[in-house]
Formats: structure tokens, sequence, C-alpha cells
């Protein structure tokens, strides 16, 4: 059979045309008709491919049929944490013939609503989010599109919220610290208005509270500067802390870039745990001693959430889904030993 490609955008008549049948055959064949006979089929695939016809799911949208795209909303891209979610997002939903649209807030809370408005103009079947700190989204701006909120709650959409079980992670890394003798531990990150954040915090203290040992306040850091600042203050004084414990992984290279500046020795002046495996863990010595987020595990686990409420058709059950992480024991907390051990958490 011989098909010369139409000028311009090709169309389903376009394909009956080539395949010498009729225009409802092929559409029939889009949707799978099984009364469509196996010599049918096969002229129409061999004009679709030739073709290289595509499917318009604009129309198919119209006609209220499924789009096959949803939509990720994230705070931010530059962040690996983020980027890495996007990754596995993808890589979840191809799995499941679904096309991902992402978009990003840049932290602005006013953005959120803005871009969730978007993705309901662009007909996405479902919505995933990582809302920005201190957003607000109420459940009848949700446009009643399954939604399913990812690392941080949706506040006010009583939606399903999928997220690293933080304040167990965190009470586990202070319990190692403890162990070594450690009791003036200091923890310090990035806004604590994040809900990971928060969570992390209250690990620090259920750790400290349950050694009988006083809980030190939270301290900001936002960049290389307040990073020296910091370290000098924790330093100085008769009571100078033990340990530190930065609760996301950007503070973490900013401490790290901190010690080398004022020449800290870790462990020997310092011991440090990091909140997130980063890069550089394992590339520095002494390698860092870190909580291992199931990064992977939360995407993929969202994303599939996300697909069972659209394809069978359920209502949200506003769960609240947390997924254990790891420590991974190396030498920076002060443990003396070479390699590294990876300790699942106590359920």
């Amino acid at each position: 059979m011989s098909v010369s490609r139409p000028m311009g955008r090709v169309t389903l008549a376009d394909v009956a045309k080539a395949a010498g049948v009729a225009t409802l055959t092929v559409s029939r064949y889009l949707h799978g008709n099984p009364n469509i006979s196996a010599t049918t089929a096969r002229k129409v695939k061999v004009a679709i491919d030739r073709l290289g016809y595509r499917p318009n799911y604009a129309a198919r949208v119209l006609m209220g049929q499924p789009s096959k795209v949803i939509g990720l909303i994230l705070p931010n891209l530059a962040n690996p944490f983020f980027s890495l979610i996007a990754h596995c997002v993808q890589q979840t939903a191809h799995e499941r013939g679904y096309l991902v649209w992402i978009a990003a807030t840049n932290d602005d809370p006013s953005s959120d609503l803005e871009l969730i408005e978007r993705m309901h103009d662009h007909h996405v079947d479902g919505l995933l989010l990582a809302s920005s700190p201190g957003s607000t989204i109420p459940l009848e701006k949700m446009g009643g599109i399954p939604t399913v909120a990812i690392d941080r709650p949706l506040r006010g959409a009583g939606v399903d919220f999928v997220t690293v079980d933080d304040r167990a992670a965190s009470r586990e890394a202070v319990s190692h610290l403890l162990q070594h003798g450690y009791k003036r531990i200091a923890i310090t990150g990035i806004d604590a208005q994040i809900r990971p954040i928060q969570e992390r915090i209250l690990g620090y203290q259920d750790a400290m509270r349950a050694a009988g040992l006083p809980a030190l306040p939270y301290i900001r850091c936002d960049d290389a500067a307040s990073a020296i600042q910091i370290c000098k203050t924790l330093r100085a004084g008769k009571r100078p802390i033990e340990a530190l414990f930065p609760l996301n992984g950007d503070s973490s290279v900013l401490f790290l870039e901190a010690f080398e500046e004022l020449r800290i020795s870790i462990p020997r002046d310092l011991a440090f745990f990091s909140y997130g495996d980063i890069p550089l863990s394992r590339a520095i010595r002494p390698r860092l001693s870190a909580v291992q987020q199931p990064i992977e595990a939360m995407a993929e686990q969202a994303t599939i959430r996300l697909l069972e409420q659209i394809e069978q058709k359920t209502k949200p059950s506003r769960a609240r889904i947390k997924i254990p992480a790891s420590l991974v024991i190396r030498e920076s907390c002060g443990c003396k030993r070479k390699g590294e051990i990876k300790t699942m958490p106590s359920m």
C-alpha cells in the first residue's frame, strides 16, 4: 500500500483515506473496539505508522475522554530533592501511559493557586503538588480533579498526602549522636515554616527529651555567611556544642564550607550528621553520616495513588502516608569504622 503524507497536521480522515476505510472505523480502532477484523486493523495501523498520525488529545478532552496528562507542581526545580521527585514521577507515570506537565512556584505561595488553575485550564487528569511554605488552598479551588500532596501537606484541600516520616528519621539520627555521648546537639537549617522541617525539629526534641536533656533552639541558616557566624556562636563560651545536625541538604553543604573556612575538624572538633544523603557524603573525608530519604519510593507511591484515583474514579480518603527513612552511618558522627552501615528505622 503506497501512502503519501499530506501537508500539515495529519487528521483522522487522512488515515481513513490511506487505509481505505471509513473514518468511524479508524476511530473505533483507536479506541480498541474488538469488533474490527484483523485485516482492517492491520491496514489502519500501517496508515497511522506511515503518516505519523497522532491523536488529537484536545478533541478527546472536549468529548469527555481522559487527557492522559497529569500535572506536577513543585516549589523549586533547582533543588536536587525536587528534581529527583520530578524524575521519579515522570518515570512512574510513563510506565502507565501518562505524560507529566511540570511547573515550579519558586517558593511563592501566591503561585500555587495560579498554577493549579492553569493546569485545570489545560485539562490535566490529576495533580501532584508540593505546596510552597505558608500556602493554603481551599478545597473548592481544586476544581474537583484528583489531587495528591507530596512531601508537604496541602492545607485546606482535604487531599491524600504522601511524605517521608521526617519526625522518626530525625529522632533516630539524634539518638545515634546521643549514643556517642554527645549532650549538646544543635539543629539548624532553612525556613521552619516548611512542614518537613517542623517534623524534623519535633524528632530532635523527642530524642533530647527521652535522654533527659534540654533541646537547644532551632537556628535558621540562609547562606554561607550565616553558617560561619552560627559556627562561631555555637562554639564560643564555656559550653560549646558537641554535635551539629543540619535539617536539610543545602544547609549541610553550607556548614561543610564553613568548617573549612574556620578549620573545624569533624568529628574531632565537632560531630556532624546530615539530613539528606547529599552527593558529597561519600566524596569527602571523613565521609558524612546522613539520613537517607526514600525520595523514589515517596514519588512512586504518590503517583500510583493519584493514577488509581483517576482510573478508578475514587474520592480522596485524606490518607497520610509516611514512608520510613534510613540512617547511613559513616564517620562524621564519630563512628570509628571503615565502610558504611545502613540502618533501617525502628517501627
